[in-house]
């Protein structure tokens, strides 16, 4: 059985938003659907309840699958997302810190600290996020 899980890529200006999990490791938030949710809903709900900032979904970056140390499988759908507000205040119980890196310092802490995957929804986030309006 595989779990189903959606998270998000929050750029605001030219940063990004990464948590350290409960293994030391810097990611982005995501967490598992809930019943009836789809994966672009879980991806606000998740960024929301793990880190305090509210953000606005945008296109589909891509997925990562990996095995979980029991033998199931996850696959996580990520989306960039646009910062649209909140404060940091991350979910102590999930993660130990939640961070605004820019770009450069964020694909550092992936190949040093990340997850195999991440790296391509970092690249592809800042490759979408560049075409965005500013203002």
């Amino acid at each position: 059985m595989t779990e189903e899980s959606a998270g998000g890529v929050v750029v605001r200006d030219d940063e990004v938003l990464m948590i350290r999990d409960r293994f030391g490791r810097w990611t982005f938030p995501k967490g598992h659907l809930e019943q009836g949710e789809t994966a672009r809903q879980a991806a606000v709900r998740e960024v929301l309840e793990e880190t305090g900032v509210q953000a606005a979904v945008g296109a589909r970056l891509g997925r990562v699958a990996y095995t979980l140390p029991g033998g199931s499988s996850k696959e996580v759908t990520f989306y960039v997302m646009r910062f649209e507000g909140g404060d940091l205040s991350p979910l102590q119980a999930e993660i130990s810190e939640a961070r605004w890196f820019s770009f450069d310092a964020a694909q550092e802490q992936l190949k040093v600290h990340g997850y195999p995957g991440y790296r391509v929804m970092l690249r592809r986030a800042r490759e979408l996020s560049a075409r965005w309006p500013r203002g």
